[in-house]
């Protein structure tokens, strides 16, 4: 999943992907992913979907910048479903604000995936 996740939306948006953090000084607009949650549902005979979270920070000079780069992310996932992503649905918005003119905006999205693995 995690592999084919990062595919999608490099593939997708016009800003840097990445897993994990970026380092300071890299280019604006960017998004990065981290995994929050995990869970396998199981059945009587075999190992069954996995369950999870992950959260998508999109970031931006202002905060203008990091809100399109969140509606770039929905656009191409919520609803998604291909690969072994079975189905991708938007959870919870969040944005990071910061009165340091020189900080990062954040726009905070949670997805919550079925997928196999």
């Amino acid at each position: 999943m995690e592999e084919h996740l990062f595919a999608l939306l490099d593939g997708a948006l016009s800003c840097p992907v990445k897993w994990g953090y970026f380092s300071d000084g890299e280019t604006m607009p960017r998004v990065t992913m981290i995994r929050m949650s995990g869970k396998r549902e199981h059945t009587l005979t075999t190992k069954g979907l996995m369950r999870g979270a992950v959260q998508i920070d999109c970031w931006g000079l202002t905060y203008a910048q990091a809100l399109d780069a969140s509606r770039d992310v929905r656009a191409v996932l919520e609803r998604y479903s291909g690969g072994p992503i079975v189905s991708a649905h938007l959870t919870a918005t969040r944005d990071g604000f910061s009165s340091d003119a020189t900080a990062a905006q954040r726009v905070s999205l949670t997805f919550a995936l079925t997928y196999h693995d």
